[in-house]
């Protein structure tokens, strides 16, 4: 998100500590005065310099320092640099835990150097016997030592949660307390910062974001990363080992999983292949400059990678998939859904943005759509309680959708050859241009069963889909009557319409 979006989602308080992490002595009294403020300065909050001098944590306390770096690193792995409060303090949880979980694998530091570790081990020990912490002056040494010996910083933690003291003494888990008290600080640091969408997030904003990752030595997201891992051959994977001096035999999934152990960064794997490899790689990008240098190509490629929006899959059913990227699909954006591995085939979209639409009615919603028979039929067709159905037909675009005569007259007969009352016919698109609402009312006129004429865009429709249970948690599927409205179902139409229904 944009410094400019993200202000004017900001309440009193977190524009207070927005405004004091970079303007000192400023009048905080007016909240739109704050956001004018933060907006004309804008160049001074994004300053590198700035962010280098906040990202130094050495001289506060070492749990502070510590929950800094995972909640910035968490951040920067999500999309849009924003998690939603209580998701994001749980994924530090989880982070500790899965640090800890691998500190017990007997092989968990297996390809690391061994000479290099027993050092960096001897000196960690001594560290931490002076009264069980680390100080500023300890984690400086520390910190030089590191680098000197080439040990990541993953490598470290695993060495501290081995002696008992990750994530704190006795192996102990943080708390909420002084993960709230880290969001904090960063917020006067102004690193990250606190607005309200619907639910509290907080987040990264675009324009400091690259410079944070820079700083941090972060290139792309690990679930990124592994997309392009997957993209090169096998050979290719086993190259980049040997060039690194790692074990290099093994199938392909082990070959990646141990290349993302060992953190190789991306443009280290990718500087191992040759420059007519790379071109190969940038040829099945979409939109992507395949000519220059090899360092030209090879930036090419991660900046590909960098803009791409990955998700979590939870089950074993492939529509779920669809269902995540149910607006690139409606968008059409070919460059998310081939870097992604969604599609292969361009003519693939349609038929997996209904697929989405099928399975978010079905799972999501408690209603599964029923069978059609021919092939002159809607995408959709649900039957009501009150035997009565809704009809439904989706629309991807580039653009707006616009509504075309030939499609008003093509829901028309779909809505006159059904044998019980259509009580609502819902469109599906990506956007909606202005002339859609009168095609809606007009053929809600001609439907001669007064069929209301619903249009929702793809984004609205998967909102209300992960949304609506928060309404009413105790009902197991969606009331459809909230649909039942002609015109645009806009997101507060929506919202409106939910708290009475559910």
């Amino acid at each position: 998100m944009l410094l400019e979006e993200i202000v004017s989602k900001m309440s009193k308080l977190y524009l207070g500590r927005l405004v004091d992490s970079f303007l000192k002595d400023t009048p905080k009294d007016n909240e739109e005065e704050m956001r004018q403020l933060i907006l004309k300065n804008k160049d001074e909050f994004v300053d590198s310099d700035r962010i280098n001098n906040k990202l130094d944590f050495i001289h506060i306390d070492r749990n502070t320092r510590l929950l800094n770096n995972l909640l910035l690193n968490i951040l920067l792995n999500e999309n849009d640099y924003k998690a939603e409060k209580n998701d994001l303090i749980q994924k530090v949880k989880d982070k500790e835990k899965e640090i800890l979980k691998k500190s017990r694998e007997e092989d968990c530091l297996k390809y690391s150097n061994e000479e290099a570790l027993n050092i960096y081990k001897k000196v960690l020990i001594a560290a931490w016997k002076w009264q069980d912490d680390i100080n500023p002056h300890e984690q400086n040494i520390l910190n030089t030592l590191r680098e000197e010996l080439e040990i990541s910083k993953h490598e470290h933690r695993i060495l501290e949660s081995k002696l008992g003291y990750f994530p704190q003494k006795g192996n102990k888990i943080h708390g909420y307390k002084p993960i709230k008290e880290s969001l904090k600080d960063l917020q006067y640091r102004g690193l990250l910062t606190r607005l309200r969408d619907d639910n509290s997030y907080f987040v990264i904003p675009e324009e400091i974001a690259k410079t944070m990752k820079e700083i941090l030595g972060i290139e792309l997201k690990d679930s990124v990363y592994k997309l392009l891992l997957e993209k090169l051959k096998k050979k290719q994977l086993k190259t980049i080992l040997e060039n690194f001096n790692y074990p290099y035999s093994g199938r392909k999934q082990e070959l990646i999983k141990r290349i993302l152990n060992a953190q190789i960064y991306p443009s280290m794997s990718l500087n191992q292949l040759t420059r007519d490899e790379l071109r190969e790689i940038l040829i099945d990008l979409e939109n992507v400059n395949i000519s220059g240098t090899k360092e030209d190509r090879i930036n090419n490629i991660l900046e590909f990678y960098d803009n791409l929006v990955t998700y979590e899959i939870e089950s074993d059913d492939p529509r779920e998939l669809y269902f995540n990227y149910i607006e690139e699909l409606a968008n059409r954006e070919y460059d998310q859904l081939r870097g992604n591995n969604v599609i292969d085939k361009d003519i693939s979209v349609e038929n997996y943005f209904e697929e989405a639409t099928n399975y978010l009615f079905e799972e999501l919603m408690g209603h599964k759509p029923a069978k059609m028979h021919g092939s002159d039929n809607p995408d959709g067709r649900l039957i009501c309680d009150n035997e009565e159905i809704i009809l439904w037909d989706n629309k991807s675009c580039e653009q707006e959708y616009t509504f075309p005569d030939k499609h008003l007259k093509q829901f028309r007969r779909y809505i006159q050859d059904e044998k019980q009352r259509v009580t609502l016919f819902l469109v599906i698109a990506p956007q909606f241009n202005s002339n859609c609402l009168m095609k809606a009312q007009k053929l809600k006129a001609q439907s001669i069963e007064d069929t209301d004429v619903g249009l929702i865009t793809a984004e609205n429709l998967k909102y209300v889909a992960e949304n609506w249970k928060d309404y009413c948690s105790n009902e197991y599927k969606f009331n459809l009557k909230i649909f039942d409205y002609t015109g645009f179902l806009t997101k507060d139409i929506l919202k409106q319409r939910m708290k009475w229904a559910l």
